[in-house]
């Protein structure tokens, strides 16, 4: 977990304590009613502050079900923001895809070591909640330098 992560959190927690207890709050003293006679529209706002809940965990969730292999020649690797690291392969001679390593130093040891060879790289699936720190796709799970021929 990072310092986003916690973030984003803080603000959906004030947001949903807002939704619930703060805006009926309001609308009760406004109109000088008691709980009993709860105004329609604060059940309305509680809907739109717990939809609004939701969007805000939008960053935590991943949704890659692509899982497979690619072969091509590694062009680049780049420590990332919060600490992946990004692998560049060029599949065919204008196409350059980027992937991801996550926390593996391994991993990056080897696609440093491998930087103009030709490889095959194989990742899996990736769903579900994750820190906004980790890979927005499936990580490179295994890199294989293919022979030259």
């Amino acid at each position: 977990m990072n310092w986003l992560d916690i973030l984003l959190l803080i603000i959906n927690i004030i947001v949903i304590v807002t939704g619930i207890i703060l805006i009926p709050v309001a609308i009760i003293r406004y109109n000088n009613d008691s709980w009993s006679d709860m105004p329609a529209i604060t059940i309305s706002y509680w809907v739109i502050y717990l939809c609004l809940g939701w969007l805000l965990l939008i960053p935590f969730i991943v949704i890659d079900k692509h899982s497979g292999a690619t072969v091509g020649t590694i062009t680049s690797v780049d420590k990332n923001f919060f600490g992946t690291t990004a692998l560049y392969i060029k599949t065919i001679e204008n196409k350059e895809e980027k992937y991801c390593i996550e926390f593996d130093e391994e991993l990056e040891t080897q696609a440093n070591k491998y930087i103009g060879e030709k490889v095959k790289i194989s990742y899996g699936k990736r769903v579900g909640f994750y820190s906004t720190g980790k890979c927005s796709q499936a990580p490179i799970e295994k890199i294989e330098l293919l022979k030259s021929n």
